[in-house]
């Protein structure tokens, strides 16, 4: 699961036509709107990779910027590789 906020500044004579734009992308919740500003999170659509939802928003008509504030990846990682030294066998002994 991937989790994006990001922070998107519309044209002011169209916030309201951007806000639409934005809560018609999938995933998208509006946490904040402030002075022409709106804070949203995008949760990751199975069918649809992040990086194309993020440039979905960026080119809604009347977006003067849509900045990446966070990002939040849960996927598995493999485990770390680990390499035990004599040095460190003898100090936990």
């Amino acid at each position: 699961m991937n989790i994006f906020s990001m922070v998107i500044r519309a044209v002011p004579d169209h916030l309201e036509d951007v806000k639409a734009a934005v809560l018609a992308v999938p995933g998208v919740e509006l946490h904040l709107e402030h002075e022409g500003r709106l804070i949203i999170t995008i949760e990751d659509v199975p069918s649809v990779r992040s990086s194309d939802l993020l440039k979905q928003i960026q080119e809604i008509p009347h977006v003067a910027s849509a900045t990446l504030a966070y990002e939040y990846c849960d996927e598995e990682m493999p485990p770390p590789l680990s390499v035990k030294s004599k040095k460190s066998e003898e100090r936990l002994s």
